[in-house]
């Protein structure tokens, strides 16, 4: 849902500049184009606003994810909680109520609201029409109706009634369609041509694309922009309508369609629905349509209009998604709240017995620190780069490395990440266990980008921090679970499987596809239990389907102790 909003937020911005862009030059399109095309145009936008989604969309107006952090070579120590508040958008672990989710609530409501407040209008509108309506019955009349509709070459039945509550003629009903004519005396020669009018209303679908308006409308109902496009779509639509009729007339036949026009409209509209057509179009759009009536100019097919739109809803939509990743680069990217922060290194200083000891580890696998020289050393081999990495959260790591330009081997540690411990306190050590220490391979060696490694991004150190989540955070956190048999006690701070107090959980939430064991793993996890449990279990996810947060979709958990 959130995504839905933020995709919808960033579509109505670009498309409210589409629109008012193709509203200001619609002046010079129509001395130009033919109002067939210039209506399809409104149309394409009427799509764009009714589907938000576009190529690459993600703005990041909510919380972003910390990337992952390398540190100093100096031994951490750190006892990991559960770490990534993945509650859906908190930007506060205090907060009660995430702000994304009474955003979608106004939305949700805005849009039932506008819904049935049209649904509601249009069931009495049509609960008038019934009432007050009477059919034609005048041969002259229904001869006419039906040589229209022959010519159209319309073979579904349209009734012809008279409504003693309107005052334009209209068209009305999706699936039994029915023209309204008000209770007036109308010429024949007059009544072909309001009747054809409608029928070319029907026979294009106009009350579908009308539809299709009340949803942009619906779903955009904040935005201002879509009621402009609304009403400038409608008088296009009556504008196209007329230029079909009037194919092929002459100047006096134009002059009377546009008395007929007049005529009809006289008293303007008492009582309307948005999903009918509207022969009145407010005194501004009876302008435009007579002006549009009278202009006898040839014009040109607008294939251009269409590409014009076209280019514009999409590029329009990939700008906003380029500004929103180049936002992205400069800020965290992780949506969720996280109790490890990353800290400036600026009163560390190291020595060479500090490395040598931090180094000493790693001793028993043939890699060895030279305090006096500054190197290290791999079955004695001079080594370049050295890297020690383990996940400690949800996106967040760490990793010890050493670089030295000069050396002739990049090897890094072996941890087996299955086999975590824990601590006295009941905490899981992220770190697993350490197993020895491989070289990469000639080709890797060759690969590995020198630049980076001489210049490495400001070296940080993982530190506990923020805010500790309350209760029913960590219980809305781990209601993911749930549907797979792991429940969450809120009051105990444990796990239970299958009514078995959890030991220990490990959920792998995003992997580069390495075994947790083979010292090459790169990724996010959560490790949470017991020490008093009796039992071990195993998140399993999907990694093709990473989910909003880019973990893998969870399918299932099983029993590994």
């Amino acid at each position: 849902m959130r995504d839905f909003l933020t995709a919808l937020l960033q579509c109505s911005v670009s498309m409210s500049l589409v629109t008012l862009v193709y509203a200001a030059m619609l002046p010079l399109l129509s001395k130009r184009y033919a109002a067939k095309w210039r209506y399809m145009g409104w149309l394409v936008i009427v799509a764009g606003w009714v589907f938000p989604f576009r190529p690459r969309i993600n703005l990041s107006f909510l919380p972003a994810q910390v990337t992952d952090i390398s540190v100093t070579p100096i031994q951490p120590i750190i006892n990991v909680i559960p770490s990534m508040a993945d509650t859906g958008g908190i930007v506060n672990a205090s907060a009660t109520i995430p702000l994304w989710w009474v955003l979608a609530a106004i939305w949700i409501l805005g849009v039932v609201s506008v819904v049935l407040y049209h649904a509601l209008r249009h069931g009495r509108f049509m609960k008038m029409v019934r009432r007050w309506s009477e059919p034609v019955t005048d041969l002259e009349s229904l001869e006419i109706l039906e040589s229209l509709k022959s010519e159209l070459e319309i073979k579904t039945q349209v009734k012809l009634s008279v409504c003693q509550s309107i005052t334009s003629p209209m068209l009305v009903g999706f699936f039994r369609p029915a023209i309204l004519l008000p209770p007036m005396k109308i010429a024949g020669d007059e009544l072909s041509l309001i009747l054809k009018h409608e029928l070319i209303h029907f026979n294009r679908r106009d009350l579908w694309y009308k539809a299709l308006i009340l949803a942009a409308t619906a779903l955009h109902w904040f935005n201002l922009v879509v009621y402009l496009m609304a009403k400038a779509t409608a008088i296009q639509c009556e504008i196209s309508c007329d230029a079909l009729v009037l194919r092929g007339a002459d100047f006096q036949q134009r002059k009377q369609y546009g008395e007929t026009i007049i005529g009809v409209v006289r008293n303007g509209a008492k009582l309307r629905t948005a999903l009918s057509t509207n022969f009145y179009g407010g005194k501004k759009g009876m302008k435009n349509r007579i002006s549009s009536i009278m202009d006898t100019k040839q014009k040109r097919a607008g294939v251009a209009i269409l590409c014009i739109v076209l280019v514009g809803i999409l590029t329009t939509g990939a700008k906003l998604a380029a500004a929103a990743d180049k936002e992205q680069t400069n800020e965290p990217k992780s949506k969720n709240v996280t109790n490890y922060i990353a800290v400036a290194e600026e009163n560390v200083v190291e020595t060479p017995e500090s490395k040598a000891e931090a180094f000493a580890v790693y001793g028993q696998y043939g890699l060895t620190y030279n305090k006096n020289t500054d190197q290290l050393f791999y079955n004695e081999k001079l080594v370049r780069y050295f890297e020690d990495y383990y996940p400690v959260g949800d996106g967040a790591s760490i990793e010890k490395s050493f670089f030295n330009e000069n050396g002739i081997i990049d090897v890094h540690g072996i941890r087996d990440l299955s086999q975590l411990t824990l601590n006295p306190d009941g905490s899981t050590d992220p770190s697993g266990k350490l197993i020895g220490v491989e070289a990469y391979s000639q080709a890797e060696f060759e690969a590995r980008d020198i630049e980076e490694l001489k210049n490495p991004p400001m070296q940080a150190t993982a530190v506990e921090s923020g805010p500790e989540l309350t209760p029913d955070e960590l219980a809305k956190l781990y209601s993911v679970y749930e549907p797979f048999g792991v429940t969450y006690d809120k009051k105990k701070d444990c796990f239970y499987y299958d009514g078995k107090l959890v030991r220990q959980f490990v959920d792998i939430l995003s992997s580069n596809g390495e075994p947790l064991s083979g010292g090459k793993f790169k990724g996010s996890m959560r490790q949470m239990g017991s020490p008093d449990g009796e039992i071990e279990i195993e998140a399993v996810r999907d990694y093709t389907k990473p989910d909003t947060n880019g973990y893998g979709a969870l399918i299932g958990i099983v029993v590994v102790k």
